[in-house]
C-alpha cells in the first residue's frame, strides 16, 4: 500500500503543536531571557530569522531547460496577455492573474471563458512554490498553465488552435527559443482546432499528436520563464529583519509576536514564502459554491496528466516521477487545499479557496473561533482551534499581515506587450 505524500507534513505539523502548545518550549517572555531583540526573546528571534529573508532566486525549474531563459520570458509574457490564447479571443492569463490585484483576482471566483469554483491565487513568489493550483494538480508551473489553457472555465481554447496561432503569428519567436516548429500546412494532418476528446484530434497519428502536445508544452514553458521574474521581496518585515528596527510599527511587531505565538499561525506558514507547501483541510465552508474534494481529486489529475514532471514531455522527469510513484489519494486528502503564501496577503483580497472571506480581518476571526463545525468537505484538522485572540491582538495580527507587501517585480513585467 502506498503512502500519501502529505502524511509527512502531516507528522511535522504535530510536531510543530507540541513545540508551540509544550508548557517547557512556549515562547515566552520570561524563559529563555538572555537577551531581547526589540520586543521578542531570543527563541522568538530566532524563529523570525526563519522568515527573512526571501532568497533572490527562485528554486531551479528541472523540468524546463527553457526556465530561465530571457527569450523564453519575454515571448512567455506575450502569451500570458494575448487573449487570443482562448476559445473566443476575450481571455488571457492576466484576466484571472491581474497585474493590479497583484497577479491575482477580485473576484471571488474567477470568471475567465466561464465562472470556475475557486478564488485564483497570486502569481507573485510563484516560483517558490512546490505545487500549483489550490489542489495541487500540477507539480510544475507548465503545466499548471496548460490547464488554465484548455480549461472550460478558465480560457477553453485547444492545443491546435494554439498551435495555428503561434505558426501565424509567433513562429520566429517560437523557434528562436525552442528550435524547430512542425509543418502546420496540411490542415488534414493538424486540424485547426480540437484537443484529446475531440473527433479531429483523437484521429491524429501519434507522431502528429507528439509534435503538437510538444508545442503546447513549451507554451506553457515560455509562460513559466516569464513568471519566473515575478518575484517580490523586501518587504517592510523583510527590512525590520534585516536591522531596520524602524521599518514595521508597533501594532505590527506585536501582532508578529502573536503570529509565531499565541496565534499559531507559524505552524502552516513557516519559512521565508510563508507557507509549508502542504495541504490542510481548516473546514473552509464552501458556501454554495458546489463541492469541493481539493487535494483527493486533485491528486488523481496529477497522476492521470501527460504533462506532469514525470512525463514524456518533462526536461528531467526522474525525481518528478519519483514523488508521483508516492502520491495515493486517501481519505485523508479530502477537502484538503495548498497553504498560500503570506506574502503580499493585502494585495490579493478575497481569501481561501472559496474566495469567501473578503478582508485579513475576517480570515482572523474565522482561524480565531476555530473555524465553523459545518459545510465543508472531509475531516477538518484538529489543528484549527479556538485561539482566544483579543480584539486588539486580531488588529494587531492584520497590521503585521501589512508589512508583507513587497517591491513589485520591475514595471515593464506589469504591463501588457506589443504583441504581434
Amino acid at each position: 500500500m502506498k503512502k500519501p505524500l502529505t502524511s509527512i507534513g502531516i507528522i511535522n505539523c504535530l510536531l510543530l503543536i507540541i513545540i508551540a502548545c509544550g508548557e517547557d518550549t512556549t515562547f515566552n517572555n520570561d524563559i529563555d531571557n538572555e537577551f531581547e531583540v526589540d520586543i521578542f526573546t531570543e527563541r522568538e528571534w530566532a524563529v523570525i530569522q526563519r522568515l527573512s529573508p526571501l532568497p533572490i532566486e527562485p528554486p531551479p525549474s528541472h523540468t524546463n531547460r527553457f526556465a530561465d531563459n530571457p527569450d523564453a520570458a519575454i515571448l512567455g509574457q506575450k502569451f500570458f496577455f494575448d487573449e487570443r490564447f482562448s476559445k473566443d479571443g476575450t481571455v488571457a492569463c492576466s484576466t484571472c492573474h491581474s497585474p493590479f490585484y497583484g497577479f491575482a483576482d477580485a473576484e471571488a471566483t474567477s470568471l475567465g471563458a466561464g465562472r470556475g469554483t475557486r478564488n485564483a491565487p497570486t502569481l507573485l513568489n510563484v516560483a517558490y512554490n512546490k505545487w500549483q493550483f489550490w489542489d495541487g494538480r500540477a507539480d510544475t508551473l507548465w503545466s499548471q498553465a496548460l490547464i488554465a489553457l484548455e480549461g472550460d472555465t478558465e480560457q477553453a481554447g485547444t492545443r491546435l488552435q494554439f498551435a495555428h496561432l503561434i505558426n501565424e503569428y509567433y513562429k520566429s519567436e517560437y523557434i528562436k527559443v525552442f528550435g524547430e516548429f512542425p509543418n502546420l500546412t496540411d490542415t488534414n494532418k493538424f486540424p485547426k482546432d480540437g484537443k484529446p476528446g475531440d473527433q479531429q484530434y483523437d484521429n491524429m497519428a501519434e507522431k502528429d499528436k507528439v509534435s503538437i502536445n510538444t508545442v503546447f508544452a513549451n507554451i506553457g514553458k515560455a509562460i513559466e520563464a516569464y513568471e519566473r521574474l515575478l518575484i517580490s521581496r523586501n518587504a517592510p518585515f523583510d527590512k525590520y529583519v534585516a536591522g531596520d528596527r524602524n521599518a514595521i510599527g508597533e501594532e505590527a511587531k506585536r501582532g508578529l509576536k502573536t503570529f509565531i505565538g499565541k496565534g499559531v499561525c507559524i505552524l502552516c506558514h513557516d519559512n521565508p514564502n510563508f507557507t509549508d507547501n502542504e495541504f490542510h483541510n481548516l473546514g473552509v465552508p464552501q458556501g454554495q459554491l458546489s463541492t469541493d474534494t481539493g487535494r483527493y481529486d486533485g491528486i488523481k489529475q496529477l497522476i492521470d496528466n501527460p504533462f506532469n514532471g514525470g512525463g514524456i514531455y518533462s526536461d528531467e522527469p526522474t525525481v518528478s516521477q519519483r514523488i508521483i510513484d508516492f502520491l495515493e489519494p486517501t481519505s485523508l486528502h479530502q477537502g484538503q487545499f495548498k497553504t498560500p503564501t503570506l506574502r503580499n496577503v493585502a494585495l490579493t483580497a478575497p481569501y481561501f479557496h472559496t474566495g469567501g472571506f473578503p478582508t485579513l480581518a475576517s480570515v482572523i476571526e474565522f482561524n480565531n473561533a476555530g473555524g465553523v463545525p459545518s459545510g465543508f468537505v472531509g475531516t477538518r484538522e484538529g489543528t484549527l482551534e479556538p485561539l482566544h485572540l483579543t480584539v486588539q491582538e486580531a488588529e494587531e495580527l492584520v497590521e503585521f499581515l501589512l508589512t508583507l507587501t513587497g517591491e513589485l517585480p520591475a514595471e515593464y513585467l506589469l504591463r501588457k506587450p506589443i504583441l504581434p
